[in-house]
């Protein structure tokens, strides 16, 4: 590892910046890794759109479909094709903590930078429990840990219980999801100085790093609105920590018909109610000319009829018209 167990909070203060995405894994027809799609979805964010950091095994990655064989696979292919260009996060959720212990010991072993863990989202009913998973996690391994958490759908990790775990020496970051910009404000005041937090949604990006004083982005967006040639994150975020917010303001505002597209398509992500759209994500990536395929049960795949309204929808975006323009620039 690149820093002993003591020094993550100090090492994820350094590492975790700027714009990070979070890919979806893809499968081959007879339903097993596509190691090549894996590796080129990869590449392309790291050589093509310049991203930060990425985050694999995640929700979006169907991790739950997953044996731990396969995610563990998975993970050496993104070390290997990262080749270190990039810091890398792996999602190690898992029930059972000896599971998520040995899943983070692997990652560890084969040179990911952190780890993240879901909240567990059985068992868990209360602080105490919450607050004794991840230290049985965290005393089994050395690499630092950032929670995940999504409090309108699992249990809800509190200011006070985050600051609690911000005690625990190797977690070192925190991951946010959900619509409680309140609640995101009093976690800030309570683990600010300790975690580096992110909030898991670009449209309130340039805000937060304007207002709230936020440096680090873990969303899957980047690679859904950006393309060769065309990367208004990236290019708003640069602007916005230069301090020209007005020309961040005029470059985000742009995407507004892509999060437009993608609250209507994107928007059953993490909710009780409405599913995972996982091969929604895999019709967009094909549609900008990434490795997109089929999904694993329990996901659900799209009608023809639904995908072809949705690439009508892209196509009228002007998304797929910067994509063509892309290919035609690039050398051949």
């Amino acid at each position: 590892m690149k820093y002993r167990k003591r020094e993550a909070k100090e090492y994820a203060k350094k590492a975790l910046k700027g714009v990070w995405t979070a890919l979806p894994y893809n499968f081959t027809a007879d339903d097993r890794l596509d190691e090549a799609g894996i590796a080129a979805n990869l590449e392309h964010c790291i050589s093509k759109l310049h991203i930060e950091g990425h985050y694999c095994s995640g929700n979006v990655a169907e991790f739950w479909s997953l044996t731990n064989e396969e995610r563990m696979r998975a993970h050496e292919i993104n070390v290997d094709t990262a080749r270190g260009r990039i810091p890398l996060i792996a999602g190690c959720h898992h029930q059972n903590p000896y599971e998520a212990a040995m899943l983070a010991r692997h990652a560890q072993e084969v040179g990911f930078d952190f780890v993240i863990i879901l909240t567990p989202y059985i068992a868990v009913r209360s602080d105490d429990a919450l607050y004794d998973y991840y230290r049985f996690v965290a005393e089994r391994v050395d690499i630092g840990i950032v929670l995940f958490n999504i409090p309108q759908t699992y249990y809800p990790i509190s200011e006070r219980l985050a600051k609690r775990l911000a005690a625990i020496p190797n977690v070192c970051g925190f991951k946010q999801a959900g619509p409680a910009p309140t609640a995101t404000i009093l976690l800030r005041e309570a683990i600010g100085d300790e975690l580096v937090v992110s909030v898991a949604d670009e449209t309130p990006w340039l805000y937060n790093m304007g207002i709230m004083g936020d440096r680090w982005l873990l969303n899957y967006c980047p690679h859904l609105y950006q393309t060769p040639g065309y990367l208004p994150v990236r290019d708003y975020t640069r602007a916005a920590l230069a301090g020209d917010m007005n020309r961040a303001a005029e470059i985000s505002r742009t995407l507004n018909p892509l999060r437009a597209l993608h609250a209507k398509w994107i928007a059953g992500y993490g909710r009780t109610t409405g599913g995972v759209p996982s091969a929604e994500m895999k019709c967009w990536m094909e549609a900008i000319g990434m490795v997109g395929g089929p999904v694993r049960t329990p996901c659900l795949e799209m009608s023809d009829e639904a995908k072809q309204r949705l690439r009508a929808d892209l196509e009228a975006t002007g998304l797929l018209a910067r994509v063509k323009a892309g290919a035609a620039e690039s050398p051949k």
